[in-house]
C-alpha cells in the first residue's frame, strides 16, 4: 500500500514550497516527499564530483572547479527540495541555478584571457553579474514568484548559449560544435519533458495509475528533466574547458583535447599533425556520439 493512501504528509510535514510537482507526495517513502524527483538529482551530483577530481588530476584552471561546484550545489539543493518540499530547500535549489549560470556566462566571456595572468579579467562583467545575482536573490526573497526565477534563469541560459555559438563561429572548431550539439540536444529534450510534466500532469497521473507499478517511475517527466538537463550542463562545462585550452594551445601542437567516456571526461590525445586534429576529432566524436545515442535509446 502506498504511503499516501493512509497519510497526507510525511516526515517533513506539510509542504511550504511555492511549487509542488506532478509526482505524488510521500507515495513511496515516509521520509522522501518525491522519491523519483529526488534520486534523479544524482545526475547532478556524481558527474560533477568526477569532473572535479578529473580537472584536478589534469591541472585545468581553477575556474572550472567552480563550474563543477555550482552544478554540485544545485544537485544537492534540488535533492533537498524534492525530498522535503520545504520553502527553504526550494531556495537552496533555485538561487544557485541563477548564480551558477551567471558564473558560466562569465567563464565563457574570458575564454581568450591568459590563464597564467593573475589579473582578474572582464571586471565590469563580473561586477555586473554579481549585482544581478544579489539583486535577484533580494527580489526573489521579497517576491517569491516561481515565474520570476524561471524567467531570469531562462534569460541567462539563452545568453550562455549565444556565447557558445559565437565561440564556435569564431574558432571554427569541429570538436566544440559537436559538443555543443550534444549538450543542447540533451538540455532541450529535458526541457521538453519538464513542460510535458507541467502541462499534462493530470493526464500523466491518470496514465500512471493504469500501468504496472514497476513502469510508473519511468513516467516521472520532471525526474527525466534532472537527468537530461544535468547531463547537458555537465557537457557545457567540458565545452568551456575545451574552447579555452584549444584557443590558447597551451600544449604541443601534436595534441588535441577530446571528450571521452560518453562525454564524461576530456583528455589530451596525440595526433600526427595539427592539421589532422579536427578531422580525427570529428571521427572520434562521431563514434562517441553514436555510442551515446545508442545508450539513450
Amino acid at each position: 500500500m502506498a504511503f499516501q493512501e493512509f497519510n497526507d504528509t510525511g516526515y517533513w510535514g506539510k509542504p511550504t514550497a511555492t511549487i509542488d510537482w506532478c509526482e505524488k507526495n510521500y507515495e513511496v517513502n515516509y521520509y522522501v516527499a518525491e522519491m523519483w524527483n529526488t534520486i534523479s538529482n544524482l545526475m547532478m551530483i556524481i558527474p560533477p564530483l568526477w569532473g572535479i577530481w578529473d580537472m584536478k588530476k589534469q591541472k585545468f584552471a581553477q575556474r572550472f572547479f567552480f563550474c563543477y561546484s555550482f552544478i554540485l550545489v544545485v544537485g544537492f539543493g534540488s535533492l533537498a527540495f524534492h525530498m522535503t518540499l520545504l520553502y527553504e530547500m526550494q531556495l537552496f535549489d533555485e538561487l544557485p541555478m541563477v548564480w551558477g549560470t551567471c558564473y558560466c556566462v562569465y567563464c565563457l566571456s574570458i575564454v581568450k584571457h591568459d590563464m597564467r595572468s593573475k589579473i582578474i579579467p572582464n571586471k565590469l562583467l563580473l561586477l555586473t553579474l554579481i549585482i544581478i545575482s544579489i539583486g535577484f536573490a533580494i527580489i526573489y526573497l521579497a517576491w517569491p514568484q516561481p515565474l520570476l526565477q524561471h524567467f531570469c534563469y531562462g534569460i541567462l541560459v539563452a545568453i550562455s548559449l549565444a556565447q557558445e555559438i559565437k565561440l564556435i563561429l569564431e574558432f571554427k572548431c569541429a570538436v566544440c560544435k559537436r559538443m555543443f550539439m550534444v549538450a543542447i540536444a540533451l538540455y532541450l529534450f529535458g526541457f521538453f519533458l519538464w513542460n510535458i510534466d507541467n502541462i499534462l500532469c493530470k493526464n500523466i497521473t491518470i496514465l500512471r495509475e493504469q500501468i504496472p507499478i514497476f513502469i510508473q517511475p519511468f513516467t516521472q517527466m520532471h525526474a527525466w528533466w534532472h537527468i537530461f538537463a544535468g547531463y547537458g550542463v555537465y557537457i557545457q562545462v567540458l565545452f568551456c574547458i575545451h574552447s579555452t585550452y584549444d584557443y590558447h594551445k597551451k600544449y604541443k601542437h601534436s595534441s588535441v583535447l577530446l571528450p571521452e567516456h560518453m562525454y564524461f571526461s576530456i583528455r589530451w590525445q596525440k595526433t600526427t599533425k595539427r592539421g589532422d586534429c579536427c578531422s580525427s576529432a570529428v571521427n572520434d566524436l562521431g563514434q562517441s556520439t553514436f555510442h551515446l545515442s545508442s545508450a539513450l535509446l
